[in-house]
């Protein structure tokens, strides 16, 4: 394997710590940390091997500058969503992952 080769990080060890926590060792390297900028809080942890559903790119306009990630129907909801949407791009050596995050916005409870 060329020594180049930006790995992703892997999980060495895990505990059970309680019936709701478990506790994970995760060996990264160096330049996936920076990237996080000293926040260890709030860190979520996923694979690749969870992305199963098939989707698209539309591009629109002059030359195709303009392009749209297509969410399929049946992971879209049918309720508007008016929160704070905002990404991240994380590149690995054989994939570009774009991690959108949209605020849940409370509902109200019906008044009676």
């Amino acid at each position: 394997m060329d020594k180049n080769r930006r790995k992703m990080g892997r999980i060495i060890d895990t505990r059970n710590i309680s019936e709701e926590k478990v506790l994970y060792k995760v060996l990264l390297d160096r330049n996936e940390m920076i990237p996080l900028r000293g926040h260890l809080r709030n860190v979520s942890i996923f694979t690749s091997n969870l992305c199963t559903t098939d989707s698209q790119i539309n591009t629109r306009g002059n030359n195709g500058v303009t392009k749209y990630f297509k969410i399929p129907l049946n992971i879209r909801s049918r309720k508007k969503h008016s929160g704070s949407l905002s990404y991240q791009k994380i590149e690995t050596p054989s994939k570009i992952f774009y991690v959108y995050s949209l605020e849940k916005k409370e509902e109200k409870e019906e008044e009676k």
